[in-house]
């Protein structure tokens, strides 16, 4: 078994502004952390993540009344594509990414564009199979591409023998961190 390795890099009061329901200031400050070095995939990784957590509870769990949703949904899409194109072998950047696009596929490609959903879904899964081939050690890109298919057993087991370690892949306490622990959770 391979060492545990954070998933999301720390930043300093991302927590907080999320806290504050401050979700503009916490995508800037991520996408300011990331633009300062473009070739680290986990500093990219926070900013997706952060636009796709927002994107994925709009209207329901969180005050969006002060958010565009376009902006949101434009750095996802501008950013995600960067990344297919420069981290298409970063296994994390595979896992995180591909589990979200598998998720919500309609999150990456503009309104009106609906062909593209199953398009979009197929890409994600891709992703996971890579991310899972090219570190067959990594038990949460093992957890969620197992979460891709139809072996619900093979998935519950998995998600049963990482559980002791979630706190150890997402230590944080920023919503996509919480999130992770949450559905990664055994049931």
């Amino acid at each position: 078994m391979m060492p545990i390795n954070n998933y999301f890099s720390d930043v300093d009061s991302l927590a907080e502004l999320e806290s504050h329901e401050k979700w503009e200031e916490a995508r800037c400050l991520l996408q300011k952390m990331w633009e300062s070095d473009r070739l680290n995939s986990k500093k990219l990784i926070r900013l997706l993540s952060e636009c796709w957590h927002v994107l994925s509870l709009w209207d329901c769990c969180i005050k969006t009344e002060e958010l565009s949703y376009n902006v949101f949904q434009s750095t996802l899409i501008e950013y995600t594509e960067f990344g297919l194109r420069n981290f298409e072998n970063d296994p994390y950047f595979l896992s995180v990414t591909g589990y979200m696009i598998s998720l919500f596929p309609y999150l990456f490609y503009e309104l009106g564009e609906c062909d593209r959903y199953k398009e979009w879904e197929n890409k994600g899964k891709e992703m996971l199979l890579k991310s899972k081939k090219l570190n067959p050690d990594d038990a949460i890109a093992n957890i969620l591409y197992l979460g891709t298919t139809p072996d619900f057993a093979k998935y519950n087991e998995a998600k049963f023998s990482i559980a002791p370690s979630l706190v150890g892949y997402f230590p944080g306490e920023t919503a996509i961190e919480i999130y992770f622990r949450d559905i990664l959770s055994p049931v």
